[in-house]
């Protein structure tokens, strides 16, 4: 009987270590994913259906504007360092955009570290964790934002074309690899990581 607790013990041990072997190894592909994107992150003034509109409004305006021009960089690190050189023109134009639609409040540019959940792009599953954005504050800030990665580009104008969309879509999904569909493994990894926040 003994002899049979004994192997019982070592076999769920092993299961164990190989089990948090694996995850340690998602851990990390989920890290090198934080670690290759630039999302673009506008919290709306407020949730009134006009503040709502002109963040889809100014979404469009700043992808068209800049947003060829950071999908360009060859990496993240440059991706950021353009960024940064851009905040205080992307926050003057969208001041400016805001003002000649009637809004009274401004806009704020930044590039910070925020946490984001675990959001299903597309096939592409970003997993849960910080990640660099150009954030664009509307106002207050206190209404639904809108989110997207904007390098590599993933993000699209409502005026964009289908086909241009799906080439583009195709193209970064084969820069982050296979299509994710691993939701259960990031749920769980999401649970974990928020037990140590």
């Amino acid at each position: 009987m003994r002899d049979i607790f004994v192997t019982i013990v070592l076999i769920a041990g092993i299961a164990i270590s190989l089990t948090f072997a694996a995850f340690e190894t998602f851990a990390a592909d989920c890290g090198s994913v934080r670690g290759e994107v630039l999302r673009l992150h506008i919290p709306a003034n407020s949730d009134s259906g006009e503040d709502q509109a002109v963040k889809l409004e100014l979404r469009d305006f700043l992808l068209e504007e800049y947003g060829g021009e950071l999908s360009d960089c060859g990496n993240l690190a440059a991706a950021e360092v353009r960024a940064r050189e851009l905040l205080p023109e992307i926050e003057r134009r969208c001041t400016k955009f805001l003002r000649e639609r009637g809004f009274d409040y401004g806009a704020k540019a930044e590039l910070t570290d925020m946490y984001f959940t675990t959001r299903e792009y597309d096939r592409l599953i970003l997993p849960a964790g910080k990640y660099t954005a150009l954030r664009i504050t509307l106002g207050s800030g206190e209404g639904h934002n809108w989110w997207c990665v904007i390098f590599p580009q993933l993000c699209l104008p409502a005026v964009s074309e289908q086909t241009e969309t799906e080439d583009n879509t195709e193209h970064v999904l084969e820069s982050f690899g296979k299509p994710q569909k691993i939701t259960v493994k990031f749920a769980i990894y999401e649970w974990i990581q928020n037990l140590f926040n």
